[in-house]
């Protein structure tokens, strides 16, 4: 048996001999190591795989309990999540989710509780489906979001957050198209990506609008208050900076072998 010290995205092995172990599949473990498996009696076994005119046979393995290593903690995990509902099957002052976690014999049904009261303040109403929702700031230095933007199949509802959620009319955003994002920019602007374009709009209610070239269309977005990369069908990014005056200015193209399955900027 071999021991290999790496650092991976999957666990640490860290100078003091312990082994963190991140899964992807159900809870994370620390290790300890009692031993390195250096011993003389270590009873070593192999196999030989051979087909047969019916196929493989099939292959059984007997787990073991662990000789040099000892889990000392874990962090619990509910990856992967296969299905999720949110009820109140209890009748309790809050909703529970309730989740069906984990693959094979580690599977599980948990139930979720809030820790921290909530409290329902406001119900509105809106005139379709929602697909993506955002919440907003007016101005980066404000405590709470200012506005609500709803993202639907053809059309977006924006509504502002007061005593009460009202959806309102004449704000600036394109209403007749779905978005890819909705976020600040800067300090005081409101960016809106859609399929064909960024909709910028400033403080003082002017919009600078850029298109995508030809028929492309945009497919992904990652951005925060000073950049933006849009991601267009046919394996381009495009890469914006937010400028001295508040503009949004297109700064690089890069081409990639196929369509972009996730951008992120933090």
């Amino acid at each position: 048996m071999f021991f290999f010290l790496l650092q991976t995205e999957y666990g640490d092995i860290f100078k003091s001999g312990f082994l963190f172990v991140a899964l992807e599949f159900g809870n994370h473990a620390l290790y300890q190591f009692k031993s390195i498996g250096d011993e003389d009696d270590v009873e070593a076994s192999c196999a030989t795989l051979m087909e047969t005119e019916e196929g493989f046979p099939p292959v059984f393995f007997q787990p073991r309990r662990l000789e040099n290593l000892v889990r000392i903690d874990q962090v619990e995990s509910l990856m992967p999540i296969m299905d999720m509902k949110v009820s109140n099957l209890f009748e309790e002052e809050t909703p529970q989710i309730f989740t069906l976690c984990g693959r094979g014999p580690r599977s599980s049904f948990r139930i979720l509780r809030t820790g921290l009261a909530v409290s329902e303040m406001i119900v509105s109403k809106l005139p379709g489906i929602p697909s993506v929702v955002w919440t907003v700031k007016k101005n980066v230095i404000d405590e709470f979001d200012a506005y609500v933007v709803v993202s639907q199949t053809q059309l977006l509802c924006f509504l502002i957050i007061s005593e009460t959620v009202e959806e309102v009319t004449g704000s600036g955003f394109l209403d007749t198209t779905p978005s890819l994002d909705v976020s600040l920019i800067r300090d005081d602007s409101l960016m809106q990506v859609h399929p064909n374009g960024i909709w910028h709009i400033m403080e003082n209610g002017h919009i600078n609008e850029w298109r995508t070239p030809g028929k492309r269309t945009i497919s992904k977005v990652g951005s925060n208050r000073l950049q933006v990369v849009i991601a267009v069908s046919g394996g381009e990014v495009i890469y914006f900076e937010v400028d001295v005056t508040g503009q949004l200015m297109e700064v690089e193209k890069h081409e990639i072998s196929g369509d972009v399955a996730c951008t992120k900027r933090s």
